[in-house]
């Protein structure tokens, strides 16, 4: 019989640190029995049960962006609390071999039911932490998991800082990126095609909400003079989080925004693409103005396709795009730093030049699916080694109720 291991993700739908979980089932699923514990229905959820993988329910609550009130992590400890002891219960009436712990909101509970049910864990952080409170809990908890895995240095710093204890068991593991493959656009605009000679699509990808900065690319084009500004066209590609007031309301602001500044023709807004590969085709650069990004696939994406990226100096983003090389990393503290960006993109044609040079010599090793599945095999075995058995039949699709 196979060892079983059971992640804990904590939504449902599909985003990047929900595609770094899936490239982790794919590269253990031929040997371990991957169980995927999601909060609610979703797309990724229903994607994975179309692949024939076992789901169970995790209701821990939905994510909403922002501080919390004292009510709403009240509930959020109930939440814990309950999802540990029963997951506890599955733990052991499944035999569980490794608890897989997919992003800080489901930590509590999985520490809780690991630490009741002897078993060891596995904590994988995709962001970074910056409230004083939430970063004082993680920490606390992480140093009852056996191993941390972080998707950057800056990701890995924000947690373990000067923690000696953390450091031991923390390992940077860079986002992969999978082999994208050129199909025709899925939409059609003229907005889509290849900008118009002296003109200028610049791209923004990722989930609509306040801390990826939309909002600061458009003031940031409001204070551009006339001549270029209206060389460029800007097409947003991701959606709100389901059922998220917070995004919306953003959205809503955005669109106002854009209104405000006549640039309604300018712009596109693409929505969720399930594979947003497509879109960067029409793209000449690609703006991450994100407050905090542990890394940004989107970054590597683009870079990927020999796109250069303009970004916060911020995060983790400074460990992939190399100022002056193949980007532009600028302050989001001064105010005019992502103008001044985007004005020497359009007007400097050696600048844009060699920014897209340095793209095409596109991602090196760190960030390919071998290196990352190496590592994800490596650690994974070390603490649940594999029990040689013979190869199961594919079970059927199960979703388990508790």
């Amino acid at each position: 019989m196979r060892q079983a291991i059971v992640f804990l993700e904590q939504q449902s739908w599909l985003g990047g640190g929900q595609r770094v979980l899936e490239a982790t089932i794919d590269t253990i699923a031929g040997d371990y029995d991957c169980i995927v514990a999601f909060p609610d229905s979703g797309s990724f959820r229903s994607a994975l049960e179309q692949r024939n993988l076992e789901t169970l329910d995790f209701p821990i609550g939905n994510y909403q962006p922002g501080r919390k009130s004292w009510l709403e992590m009240a509930v959020f400890a109930w939440r814990s609390l309950y999802c540990g002891l029963r997951l506890a219960v599955f733990i052991r009436r499944r035999r569980i071999a490794l608890v897989y712990i997919n992003g800080p909101r489901c930590l509590p509970a999985g520490v809780l039911a690991a630490w009741l049910t002897g078993r060891t864990a596995i904590f994988h952080l995709h962001l970074i932490l910056t409230r004083k409170s939430e970063l004082l809990l993680v920490r606390v908890l992480s140093s009852r998991v056996s191993r941390i895995l972080a998707c950057s240095n800056a990701a890995a710093s924000s947690l373990v800082g000067s923690h000696r204890r953390l450091h031991a068991k923390t390992q940077v593991v860079y986002n992969p990126l999978r082999q994208h493959r050129d199909r025709r656009l899925s939409w059609h605009s003229e907005l889509t095609s290849r900008s118009p000679q002296n003109h200028f699509m610049i791209g923004v990808v990722g989930r609509i909400t306040e801390s990826k900065g939309h909002h600061l690319l458009l003031q940031a084009i409001a204070r551009l003079p006339l001549e270029v500004r209206n060389k460029l066209r800007i097409l947003f590609v991701g959606s709100e989080a389901p059922g998220c007031e917070s995004d919306l309301q953003y959205a809503r602001k955005l669109q106002t925004e854009a209104s405000r500044q006549g640039l309604e023709k300018q712009i596109i807004w693409a929505g969720f693409q399930p594979d947003p590969g497509p879109c960067y085709a029409s793209m000449d650069v690609l703006v991450h103005p994100a407050l905090a990004e542990a890394i940004g696939i989107a970054i590597l994406e683009a870079l990927d396709r020999g796109i250069p990226v303009i970004a916060a100096r911020t995060g983790g983003i400074p460990e992939v795009v190399r100022d002056g090389f193949n980007g532009l990393l600028v302050s989001m503290e001064d105010e005019d730093a992502l103008c001044q960006a985007l004005a020497l993109f359009v007007k400097k044609r050696r600048l844009r030049e060699r920014l897209q040079a340095g793209a095409r010599c596109g991602l090196d090793r760190r960030f390919s699916m071998e290196t990352f599945s190496s590592a994800i095999r490596t650690v994974i075995g070390q603490l649940c080694p594999l029990v040689n058995s013979p190869e199961p039949q594919a079970p059927a699709v199960r979703t388990e109720q508790w």
